[in-house]
């Protein structure tokens, strides 16, 4: 009987490895991000102006009219 080996049977071994350790890193960074200190808020929000034009709203900082009903 022949015995039959693959020299790159034992890859399997390492690349399990490696990539046991890469998750075990970003664990550890989401571990480190999440005991770190949380975002700051900011102090001086910029209140939005008086609209335009009636009807629509801000996003984003930016004033989009309503254009409801139109088409086009």
């Amino acid at each position: 009987m022949k015995i039959r080996s693959d020299i790159r049977a034992g890859d399997a071994l390492s690349n399990c490895q490696r990539e046991r350790d890469y998750w075990r890193g970003m664990a550890e960074r989401m571990e480190q991000i999440a005991k770190g200190p949380g975002p700051t808020p900011n102090p001086n929000p910029n209140p939005n102006p008086n609209p335009p034009s009636p009807g629509g709203g801000w996003v984003g900082g930016v004033w989009y009219s309503d254009k409801s009903g139109w088409c086009g």
